[in-house]
């Protein structure tokens, strides 16, 4: 066990564990122990905000293999969890100069093609791309709500924070030296964007109009497939650390 201190930046829209049936979301963020890393399973409905910097108790994911994975230590997912609030302490939220400085360490670590990201075994990566452009795509996995009122025993075990409760879930297309990609942009905030504003593309407003700096992860089961968790805008005249 290990205490780090983590601040958050990503969190992917929630999904049911094939192992116990409980939802959960993916976070990404900066360890300055641990590097870039993902702290999964973590509550959806707990408060984690983006930008905020967490101390939490960590240890390897013993069912993921992948470098930049870990868990908490605690036993509160098996509690529902019910502590935490304890287990995860609010340090604050950080500075707008401390976040471009991790736009800067974001863009030292920008690799040229995807493959270089499998060649390096990687499961946590960036892309610099001049021109991105993000959109909204038929989800095909969507579950009409309406339609489980009919089945009183679905009905209790759905959730409408999962993958399958939208119509439409957003994608993001981008070249660089391998080709084209066309990958999902699996990130809780467009998501949230579509509950609240509908599938519109203004939610990509500061996605499809500036060089991008596109944070990458890999698939647990698929080690050479990849999703983009999010797409930053790089800061104008940033420097190099």
């Amino acid at each position: 066990m290990e205490t780090i201190d983590y601040t958050l930046l990503i969190q992917t829209v929630p999904e049911v564990s094939k192992k116990d049936g409980s939802v959960y979301t993916c976070t990404v963020g900066y360890s300055p122990q641990k590097g870039w890393i993902r702290v999964y399973p973590m509550p959806y409905n707990k408060g984690l905000k983006r930008w905020n910097t967490y101390r939490i108790n960590v240890e390897k994911n013993k069912q993921d293999s992948r470098a930049e994975s870990w868990k908490l230590s605690s036993y509160s997912r098996h509690e529902q969890w019910k502590n935490f609030n304890q287990d995860v302490q609010l340090v604050g939220s950080i500075r707008e100069a401390d976040r471009k400085y991790m736009k800067a360490l974001m863009l030292n670590n920008t690799m040229q093609a995807i493959s270089q990201l499998n060649k390096d075994r990687r499961s946590i990566g960036f892309l610099y791309v001049p021109k991105a452009h993000a959109y909204w795509d038929v989800n095909e996995n969507y579950v009409n709500p309406d339609q489980l009122l009919l089945f009183q025993d679905i009905q209790e075990d759905y959730d409408p924070y999962t993958k399958q409760d939208k119509q439409f879930h957003s994608r993001i297309k981008f070249m660089d030296q391998d080709g084209t990609h066309d990958l999902m942009l699996n990130n809780w905030q467009y998501y949230m964007a579509q509950i609240n504003f509908g599938h519109k593309p203004e939610a990509f407003r500061y996605i499809n109009n500036d060089p991008q700096i596109l944070m990458l992860g890999n698939m647990f089961s698929y080690r050479n497939t990849w999703i983009v968790l999010e797409s930053f805008r790089q800061p104008h005249n940033s420097l190099l650390l």
